[in-house]
């Protein structure tokens, strides 16, 4: 295949968004958004509060209907697709605000990944497991570095490892597409390293689509970015692309800032 235009490989696109627009009452949320994720890319997306970009990961899970424009995924259309259909299809998200089971320990956690989360509680318990499912959700627990808290109830755990257990239960789905909704909110220095490691060592297999302010995290895993702002497209390309262009300095990160992106 010829390259594109940027230099990068020509690839499948896993997903592709054309012309999507969404309204809430008469907010514009989104509109005319259209971009292609290549398969197997990590893909970042950044932009100011109220750009669009938690709505973006809503309409594409789901959870959200377009008012125009429409979601592909491997080329087929999800307008018909329930959050559910479109989870069975390999998509999973990890979002924003952390939604562990506090009662159950960490290994039941990761268990409702990998049973399902409408299964019967009795599935949940050790005895009712498959040794397929045991050995799954330990290697999933050796991934995410919490095997030393398998019997450690969730709502014990610190803010940091709560978000990796979060990326294991949407890892036990065995997802094509991983959705990451500002992982490292909330999280120290030493905590978002150590995000970074991990979505490092998922990558390979998945294509994940990442939103998130912390801009040496995006500039860390992401290999192309794309800037919303006011509902819709700004601009996009690599890190070093976009660091100095004057529609970012202006739109997302304000004046005197030039030549530096940094949390904002």
């Amino acid at each position: 295949m010829l390259p594109l235009e940027d230099g990068r490989k020509a690839v499948a696109l896993l997903l592709e968004t054309v012309d999507l627009g969404v309204r809430f009452g008469g907010v514009v949320a989104l509109h005319d958004f259209s971009v292609g994720i290549d398969e197997g890319e990590i893909h970042g997306f950044i932009g100011p509060n109220g750009s669009g970009k938690s709505t973006l990961f809503n309409l594409i899970i789901g959870r959200y209907k377009p008012r125009t424009g429409k979601v592909l995924f491997q080329g087929r259309s999800l307008q018909r697709l329930s959050p559910d259909q479109r989870a069975r299809l390999g998509m999973s998200i990890k979002f924003q605000t952390t939604s562990v089971f506090p009662g159950l320990s960490v290994l039941e956690n990761l268990m409702l990944g990998i049973v399902g989360a409408q299964a019967p509680m009795r599935e949940l318990r050790r005895k009712a497991w498959s040794s397929a499912e045991r050995e799954s959700a330990e290697h999933m627990l050796e991934t995410v570095g919490l095997s030393e808290k398998s019997d450690q109830p969730a709502g014990t755990l610190g803010h940091g490892e709560k978000g990796w257990l979060e990326i294991g239960v949407a890892l036990a789905t065995r997802p094509r597409l991983l959705l990451l909704d500002e992982p490292t909110s909330g999280m120290g220095l030493e905590e978002t390293n150590r995000t970074i490691e991990l979505i490092q060592r998922i990558r390979s297999g998945l294509t994940i689509l990442v939103i998130e302010h912390d801009m040496e995290f995006v500039r860390a895993v992401a290999e192309r970015i794309t800037v919303l702002f006011r509902g819709g497209l700004l601009t996009q390309g690599a890190y070093d692309d976009i660091k100095n262009d004057e529609r970012v300095i202006d739109a997302y990160l304000g004046r005197g800032r030039e030549g530096v992106l940094s949390q904002s």
